[in-house]
C-alpha cells in the first residue's frame, strides 16, 4: 500500500498494535534497546496520522502538526469540514473524485497552511460591499470584468470573498481620484456609465490606471459608489478603443482560465501572469458573446506551455500517480516550483526539473 495514501488509523491502537504501542510507552519506554524501533514508528506515523503538536506518540509529544485531516482541520478554524473540502479540492490539495470519509482526508498541514488560514477570514457579499461602499450591481460590475475576483468559484461557498482585496482596489483607486462637488454636472458612476455607454467596467478601470480616463470623487459618498467618471471622456474612449478589439473565431482555443483549471492551476490570478510576463504565448482578443477581451490560447500554446511546463495534476495524468503521491515526491525531492520573479504562478514547475521525478514515478508504475 502507498504510505501517502494511507489514512489515519486510530483503531489499530485497540487492534494488533495496541500491545506493542502499550510496551512501548510502558514498560520498554527506557529501553535503549527499542529506542531506533521506536523513532521509526513515530515517524511513520506521523505522516499518516493528524496528529495536533501535544499529542502523546509513543511517550514523545508530537512537536508540530504534519498532517490535517478534514475533520481536525475543521475543529482548528471553526469552518465546517464540507466548505472546506471545497476549497482544498478547488485549490489541488485533493481530486475531486476523492470521496475519503472527512476523518481519512488527509492533506500536507504545512503546503496548505495559507488555505486554513484564509478561508475563516472571507466574506459574504453583504459585508464586502458595506466594507467598499458598493452597490450589489456595482459588485457585480466588479466581479464580470475580474477587476474583483472572488477567492473560489465554488457555487455553495457563501463567502468568497476578501475584504482586503476590496479594499486595495478602493484605495488604488481613490488615489486616483479628484474631488467633485455633489452638484457638478456630467459626472457619473462607473457602473451607470458602463450600462449607458456599454464599455466594459474593467476598460473603464483599466483606463482610469492608464491616467487615459479622469476620475473624481464625491465627497458626499463614501466608498465605490462615489467614484465618478466625466460621461463625454468615457464616449470618447470608447470611440477610440473599439477599432482596436480583435474579434475570436475561438477555433480550436481554449480561454486560459479553463486551460488553467484543467492543469490544476485554481489559485486566483496564478495563470495570467506566466501570460503578461511573457513566459508562455496566449492570445488578446475580443469574445464575441460577451464583447470583454479575454486570454485564449491556441493548441500551439498549450503544446508550448506543456513542453516547458508541467503540475502536479498533470503529471497524474502522465504517469499514473496519486496527486498527494505527486507533491509528496516533489517535496521530498525539494523540487521547487517556479516563481519567475518571486511571483507566486501556482503549482506549475519546469519541466526540466521535474524530468527525475516523472522518471521515479513512471518506474514505480504510478503508485
Amino acid at each position: 500500500m502507498d504510505r501517502f495514501d494511507l489514512a489515519p488509523r486510530p483503531r489499530l491502537l485497540q487492534g494488533e498494535l495496541g500491545p506493542l504501542f502499550k510496551h512501548l510507552k510502558g514498560i520498554y519506554l527506557d529501553d535503549d534497546a527499542f529506542a531506533g524501533f521506536r523513532g521509526i514508528l513515530r515517524n511513520y506515523f506521523l505522516e499518516i496520522w493528524p496528529l495536533a503538536p501535544g499529542d502523546d506518540l509513543l511517550g514523545q509529544a508530537v512537536t508540530e502538526r504534519r498532517l490535517h485531516s478534514l475533520t481536525s482541520a475543521s475543529k482548528e478554524t471553526g469552518v465546517g469540514p464540507a466548505v472546506l473540502d471545497d476549497f482544498l479540492t478547488e485549490a489541488g490539495a485533493f481530486a475531486s473524485s476523492d470521496a475519503r470519509a472527512d476523518a481519512r482526508k488527509t492533506f500536507d498541514a504545512k503546503a496548505w497552511q495559507h488555505v486554513l488560514d484564509e478561508v475563516p477570514a472571507l466574506v459574504g457579499p453583504i459585508a464586502l460591499r458595506r466594507a467598499i461602499g458598493a452597490t450589489l450591481a456595482e459588485l457585480n460590475g466588479l466581479k464580470a470584468d475580474g477587476v474583483l475576483v472572488p477567492r473560489t468559484k465554488v457555487a455553495t461557498i457563501k463567502s468568497p470573498w476578501r475584504i482586503a482585496d476590496g479594499q486595495a482596489l478602493l484605495e488604488e483607486l481613490e488615489a486616483y481620484a479628484q474631488p467633485v462637488a455633489p452638484e457638478e454636472p456630467g459626472w457619473e458612476r462607473i457602473q451607470l456609465v458602463h450600462k449607458r455607454l456599454g464599455l466594459p467596467v474593467g476598460e473603464i478601470i483599466a483606463a482610469i490606471r492608464a491616467s487615459s480616463l479622469r476620475l473624481g470623487k464625491r465627497s458626499d459618498v463614501f466608498g465605490y459608489h462615489g467614484l465618478v467618471v466625466k460621461i463625454s471622456e468615457v464616449a470618447a474612449l470608447k470611440t477610440k478603443v473599439a477599432p482596436k478589439r480583435k474579434p475570436s473565431n475561438n477555433q480550436g482555443e481554449v480561454t486560459a482560465a479553463a486551460f488553467a483549471r484543467s492543469a490544476g492551476i485554481r489559485g486566483k490570478g496564478q495563470f495570467l501572469p506566466l501570460i503578461e510576463g511573457g513566459h508562455t504565448p496566449a492570445m488578446l482578443v475580443l469574445n464575441p458573446t460577451t464583447r470583454r477581451r479575454e486570454w485564449r490560447m491556441s493548441r500551439d500554446d498549450i503544446a508550448a506551455f506543456e513542453a516547458n511546463y508541467t503540475t502536479p495534476s498533470m503529471l497524474s495524468a502522465e504517469t499514473g500517480a496519486h496527486l498527494n503521491t505527486i507533491r509528496a515526491v516533489l517535496q521530498s525531492e525539494r523540487v521547487q516550483p517556479f516563481r519567475p520573479n518571486g511571483l507566486d504562478v501556482g503549482p506549475v514547475y519546469l519541466r526540466k526539473a521535474v524530468e527525475p521525478v516523472a522518471a521515479l514515478l513512471k518506474s514505480q508504475g504510478g503508485k
